[in-house]
C-alpha cells in the first residue's frame, strides 16, 4: 500500500474532527533571499519584445592630465554596451479530480478548500525551483567550459558571478554574459571572481575570520565602500561560520547583539559582520543539499561535488585561489548579494504570470489537466557588486 497510509488529499481535508483548520507546511521553505528580493522591489516587469536589454558602461572618454597646448589625436571611444537575456518559462503541473473538488470538499465540512491550497503549492513551487535555478546558469553547454544545458532555466548567479577565467561553484566557467564576452572589447566590466576559499591542492579548508572579510572586501569595493547588505551560505556553512567567528572573539558582547534581521527579512536572524548579515539559507548549494527537505519536486541539484578546475583557473595567489587543472571540492557555497544590482523580470501578461490553465481530459468524465506558468529571467546588472565562493568547511 503507498504511503501515506491516511487514503489522499481529500480524506486529510474534509469533515472529521479537526483541531485547527491549518494544514502544515512541512514541504516548501521560505527563505531569506526570497524574502529580501521581494521586499526590496527587485521587480522590474517585462513589457514585451524577444529579449530583455540591459545597457551598461564598458569604457570612458580618454583623459588625464596634459601640458598647455598639447595637440591630441581625437577618437570617439565606445563607452556603451548593452546585455541581452531570454524570457524563460517555469511550469506547475497537477491533476484536479472535479468530483471531489466541487461536490465532496464544500461547504461547513470542507476544512481545507482544496483548489486554494493546490493553486497556493504551485506557485511555491515554482518559486522554489525559480530559486534552485537561480545558482545555477541559463546557457548552452560548451565543450570545455560548460559542462551541461541550462537553456531552459533563467541566467542564474553561477554566470552572473564569474570571469571567464575561474570556476564557479557548478564547475563551469562562463566566457560570455548577456551575450557579451568577457575580457575582449568590454575588458572585465561584467566580471565577478569567483573565490576559492580551500586548500591548494583542491581540497575544502575550514573558513577563517580572515578569509571572509577578504570576501566582503571585493565587493565593497564596487559598492562605495558598503558591504552588500545581504549574504547568504548553506546551514553547515552558516555554522561553520558562527564558530569560527566564536573562536576569534568577535561575540564579545552579549550573544543577541551579534544576531540582526535585516528589515526585509524581519522574521529571520542572520550573523550582523562587517556590514552585511549572513544568513542561512536551505537551498543554498552545498555538501548537504537536500537532507533535510523533500526535492522531488525539484528538477534541479544544489549537492555541490568535486570538478577539475580549468587550465585558465589563475592560480592561489591570485584573486580566485583558485589552483589550475585540478581536482577542486566546492563543499559549502556562499553568496554577498547586493540586491540592487540585480532584475528579476516577469511578464506582465496575466496569462504566465503565475497565470492557471485548466482544460478537461477529453476521455474523463472527471479530471482537468492544470497547469500554472510564470515567464520570467533574472540577471545582474552589474555582476561586480556581488560574490561567489565555495570550498570551505568547518
Amino acid at each position: 500500500m503507498p504511503d501515506p497510509t491516511f487514503n489522499g488529499d481529500v480524506q486529510a481535508s474534509t469533515f472529521n474532527d479537526y483541531i485547527a483548520d491549518v494544514a502544515y507546511d512541512n514541504w516548501f521553505v521560505e527563505t531569506a533571499y526570497q524574502q529580501h528580493m521581494r521586499n526590496i522591489g527587485a521587480v522590474d516587469p517585462f513589457t514585451g519584445g524577444k529579449l530583455m536589454e540591459e545597457p551598461f558602461i564598458m569604457g570612458s572618454p580618454v583623459a588625464g592630465a596634459a601640458a598647455p597646448g598639447t595637440n591630441f589625436e581625437i577618437e570617439h571611444v565606445q563607452q556603451l554596451a548593452a546585455m541581452v537575456f531570454p524570457p524563460r518559462l517555469y511550469s506547475s503541473r497537477d491533476m484536479f479530480e472535479t468530483f471531489s473538488l466541487q461536490v465532496q470538499n464544500k461547504g461547513p465540512n470542507a476544512r481545507i478548500a482544496l483548489k486554494d491550497l493546490y493553486y497556493r503549492n504551485s506557485v511555491a513551487a515554482i518559486s522554489t525551483n525559480l530559486e534552485v535555478d537561480g545558482y545555477h546558469h541559463g546557457q548552452a553547454a560548451i565543450a570545455g567550459q560548460i559542462s551541461d544545458d541550462g537553456t531552459n532555466r533563467v541566467n542564474g548567479m553561477a554566470e552572473a558571478l564569474n570571469d571567464g577565467l575561474n570556476n564557479s561553484w557548478d564547475g563551469n566557467r562562463y566566457v560570455n554574459y548577456g551575450s557579451q564576452v568577457r575580457n575582449g572589447a568590454i575588458q572585465s566590466a561584467n566580471n565577478s571572481v569567483p573565490v576559492f576559499f580551500g586548500n591548494s591542492d583542491g581540497t575544502a579548508a575550514a573558513i577563517s575570520v580572515r578569509a571572509l572579510i577578504n570576501f566582503l572586501v571585493r565587493q565593497r569595493k564596487f559598492c562605495g565602500g558598503r558591504s552588500p547588505e545581504l549574504t547568504i551560505t548553506t546551514p553547515n556553512g552558516w555554522a561553520y561560520i558562527l564558530s569560527a567567528l566564536q573562536t576569534q572573539q568577535q561575540f564579545t558582547e552579549a550573544w543577541d547583539g551579534k544576531f540582526e534581521s535585516l528589515p526585509t527579512v524581519p522574521d529571520t536572524q542572520g550573523i550582523a559582520f562587517l556590514g552585511t548579515v549572513i544568513y542561512d539559507d536551505i537551498l543554498t548549494p552545498g555538501a548537504a543539499w537536500g537532507e533535510d527537505f523533500p526535492t522531488s519536486y525539484i528538477t534541479t541539484s544544489n549537492l555541490t561535488a568535486s570538478f577539475t578546475s580549468a587550465s585558465t583557473a589563475t592560480g592561489v595567489t591570485s584573486p580566485s585561489q583558485l589552483p589550475a587543472s585540478t581536482t577542486i571540492q566546492p563543499a559549502e557555497t556562499i553568496w554577498s548579494i547586493t540586491g540592487r544590482a540585480w532584475k528579476y523580470r516577469p511578464t506582465d501578461d496575466p496569462d504566465f504570470l503565475f497565470g492557471a490553465r485548466q482544460n478537461q481530459v477529453y476521455n474523463n468524465n472527471t479530471n482537468d489537466a492544470f497547469i500554472m506558468n510564470l515567464a520570467i529571467n533574472l540577471y545582474s546588472m552589474s555582476p561586480r557588486m556581488s560574490g561567489q565562493g565555495y570550498g570551505f568547511n568547518g
